[in-house]
């Protein structure tokens, strides 16, 4: 009778204080707790958090004039989180974007509107419909 050996488990530990059940491969730990691969994993954090199904969804729901302005405003945010640039300057930033949205959706919306009221049956003088 031919017996596995058992795969030495992970050093590492979970969140919840528990001992990593995966089997080591990088030394002692597991892919997801190997030291050397740190940075990997967090580039790889940040590349599936650029590209998540909602992230791409807000992308095509923004008007394609302000897909630049969010960039910016994105990268403001990064630069406000590692303090490389002063909250007002952020502040300001926003409230210009802010308002240039809200310009850009108003005009959007009146846009429409006049497409409607093109495409509906205009009333005649009398309150009757044309038709």
């Amino acid at each position: 009778m031919v017996t596995k050996a058992r795969p030495v488990l992970c050093a590492g530990q979970r969140r919840d204080g528990q001992p990593c059940r995966a089997p080591a491969t990088i030394g002692p730990h597991c892919i997801g707790h190997a030291p050397v691969l740190a940075e990997k994993r967090q580039e790889a954090r940040r590349r599936g958090g650029r590209n998540k199904a909602s992230v791409i969804r807000l992308g095509r729901l923004c008007p394609p004039r302000l897909v630049k302005t969010f960039d910016l405003l994105e990268q403001v945010l990064d630069e406000l989180h590692k303090e490389t640039l002063p909250p007002q300057v952020g502040s300001a930033m926003a409230a210009v974007a802010g308002q240039m949205a809200r310009i850009l959706v108003a005009g959007e919306l009146e846009a429409r509107v006049r497409l409607l009221e093109a495409a509906r049956p205009q009333a005649s003088s009398d309150g009757r419909r044309e038709r």
